[in-house]
């Protein structure tokens, strides 16, 4: 099962090039060094996971905007779920959504670490929440995850509306067609996976 996170990085993030070391980089702001990483946090190095870390520590005691500081509790949360501190990553999710409670990414990552821990019920309540706020850009990753979790519960018919539902809203997300692959459709049921 791979689990897809959903960052809390600024639009404007989306666009800066990032490099694998280091890690530091010169005139951005700690907040956005910390967005950088998160959205790379698979791929650091456990010291470059230590930098990330500090950067978002940093920018938690910036001056921050409500929603800012939501997004960078999220963003440390995903760099704390990589570095493997999974009790500091549900701290900072749950801190995010009570700091936000309509940042779709906060539910949609918290979910995700509930789903890593089996806590299939909670994953799904979190994983509706943001579906029902609909304002996240990354919208399939909670309908792909929340199938994830269907799946893991033994509702393969939810299981399968999910992933199709996730492949409609992002054709180009290949896990979606990766996973309807293994479904088999008969009479407008789920009957089997293969």
């Amino acid at each position: 099962m791979k689990l897809y996170f959903a960052a809390a990085a600024a639009a404007l993030l989306a666009s800066m090039p990032v490099h694998a070391a280091p890690l530091t980089s010169v005139g951005l702001k700690p907040a956005q060094e910390c967005a950088i990483a998160a959205a790379k946090s698979d791929t650091l190095t456990s010291r470059q996971l230590k930098t990330a870390l500090g950067a978002c520590n940093d920018a938690m005691t910036g001056d921050l905007s409500h929603l800012a500081m939501a997004s960078t509790l999220v963003n440390r949360g995903l760099v704390n779920v990589a570095a493997h501190r999974d009790d500091a990553a549900m701290s900072d999710f749950n801190a995010a959504v009570a700091q936000s409670p309509d940042l779709s990414n906060a539910y949609i990552s918290r979910g995700t670490a509930l789903l890593h821990a089996a806590r299939y019920d909670a994953a799904r309540a979190d994983f509706d929440q943001a579906i029902a706020l609909g304002h996240a850009g990354n919208l399939h990753i909670a309908y792909f995850n929340r199938a994830e979790a269907q799946e893991a519960s033994g509702n393969l018919v939810a299981a399968y509306h999910d992933y199709r539902k996730a492949q409609e809203l992002a054709p180009d997300f290949k896990p979606a067609s990766m996973e309807l692959a293994r479904f088999q459709v008969n009479e407008r049921r789920v009957a089997t996976i293969r």
